[in-house]
């Protein structure tokens, strides 16, 4: 897939990766619960028309439920008996997120952030991960993507194997305004939102 991070145009205006995260956060902490669950179920049923996530090593995130962030939990209960699942979890002797993989029907807790986790699990690498779905803010045209900041997912990204699927999951359809692109960052390959795919 051709990458767009080093495009021109991808960077129209300088340090506006805060004001779009600021802008962002605020609408999704509005949406009303109804919204959250109801483009939830669209997310994850148009993304499992467009993916083949079975017999896949797929690494989930898990919503911040305070956040109003996608419900994945509606992808997992689809994939768990057919794929491999894996996510992320804080390694606070390491100071590092790790990748784990885990039986699909352990109960979860709240590790760090209030990201839920596995409370049962088994260490793995991110080089073995075929499909990771990607939480986000805002996306622009060439696939760049505004987190919340903190950097998580542009250290997982890098240590990815060079086939993996990078799709990001949205509420909000693409942004009007390019996102400023950090040297760090890497561009999705698609992301889903509840009406539409968008390929990068």
């Amino acid at each position: 897939m051709i990458s767009y991070k080093n495009h021109p145009l991808a960077a129209i205006s300088s340090g506006n990766k805060n004001r779009l995260r600021k802008s962002a956060l605020s609408e999704r902490l509005s949406l009303k619960e109804e919204f959250v669950e109801g483009n939830s179920i669209k997310i994850s049923n148009q993304l499992l028309n467009n993916f083949s996530l079975l017999k896949k090593n797929v690494h989930l995130f898990y919503p911040i439920s305070k956040n109003k962030e996608v419900n994945t939990w509606h992808i997992h209960k689809s994939i768990n008996s057919n794929s491999t699942i894996y996510t992320s979890v804080y390694e606070k002797s390491k100071d590092k997120w790790q990748c784990v993989s885990f039986n699909p029907f352990v109960k979860f807790t709240k590790g760090k952030l209030d990201i839920p986790i596995p409370m049962d699990y088994r260490l793995e690498t991110f080089d073995k991960i075929e499909i990771i779905l990607i939480p986000l803010l805002v996306f622009d045209k060439f696939g760049n993507r505004v987190g919340y900041g903190k950097g998580i997912y542009d250290t997982i990204l890098n240590q990815l194997n060079k086939n993996c699927l990078k799709i990001g999951l949205s509420f909000f359809e693409v942004s009007k305004e390019n996102i400023q692109v950090d040297f760090h960052d890497q561009s999705l390959d698609y992301c889903q939102t509840p009406n539409k795919l968008y390929k990068f």
